[in-house]
């Protein structure tokens, strides 16, 4: 129940990986980050759980992606890229599933869903980019997903943008490198003079001496990306957070 609620793979043991996940839910609603579960963690765990997830109003397939998408916790643009079919992956490798990528009923089940959904599945032959979206922004949303629940490792994707773990200079610099606009990962203080000046129209950098972090236009909204809080385990968030104190620059012509 407990690693249900904090959507984190279910294997019925209290270990290091659920007591991080625990604590990291506790700082982010204000409660003693001890890892202990009390009375009022398990309160803040029932009302978090119970929040209505926001549906997509559309139909069909698309719709049923993005609905996929929020429940893995990654980046919503409605395709099933290599991305999405790389966190399905994972997921169903921790959930005892084969890792095939297929979206099926077991995989359906085991996401909290209704086995009577539409079988999902990457599609062939594509890659392209999301509907309306540039080609550049589609590769660092899809990216920015196959990372998002990635570790956070300080030094992590600066050697090479092949790692185990990113901090978040190398996590933002990962995904600027996917839409073609870095050649190699930066520090955040570089950050602070790089590209044009401003927000961006598709991509947003917020950067100061110690930290980074990305704002990204997908189709269904701003998002911002993240290594701080990581809420639910995943650099994706919702919420926009202050830029006071931040250097604010976007690549330049996105």
């Amino acid at each position: 129940k407990l690693q249900r609620a904090l959507h984190i793979p279910v294997d019925g043991v209290f270990g290091p990986t659920t007591k991080r996940f625990v604590k990291r839910f506790q700082r982010m609603h204000h409660l003693k980050g001890d890892g202990i579960v009390g009375p009022a963690t398990w309160s803040a765990l029932k009302v978090r759980s119970s929040a209505p997830r926001r549906q997509s109003g559309g139909s069909g397939k698309s719709s049923a992606v993005k609905t996929l998408q929020r429940r893995l916790h990654i980046g919503v643009d409605g395709v099933f890229g290599p991305g999405t079919s790389s966190a399905v992956k994972r997921f169903q490798s921790r959930h005892g599933l084969t890792a095939d990528g297929v979206v099926g009923p077991a995989t359906w089940r085991a996401l909290g869903f209704s086995a009577k959904r539409p079988v999902l599945k990457r599609r062939s032959g594509g890659g392209g980019g999301s509907s309306g979206v540039p080609t550049r922004i589609a590769r660092a949303i899809r990216a920015a997903n196959r990372i998002a629940r990635r570790p956070y490792v300080y030094g992590g994707g600066h050697g090479s943008f092949r790692s185990s773990g990113y901090d978040c200079s190398g996590s933002a610099s990962y995904v600027l490198h996917a839409a073609g606009v870095l050649n190699s990962a930066l520090p955040s203080g570089s950050f602070m003079r790089w590209g044009s000046p401003g927000r961006g129209r598709w991509i947003t950098i917020y950067a100061n001496g110690g930290h980074m972090f990305l704002t990204i236009k997908t189709p269904s909204g701003v998002r911002r990306y993240d290594t701080s809080g990581m809420d639910d385990g995943t650099r994706w968030d919702r919420r926009m957070r202050s830029s006071s104190g931040y250097s604010v620059r976007h690549p330049t012509g996105l």
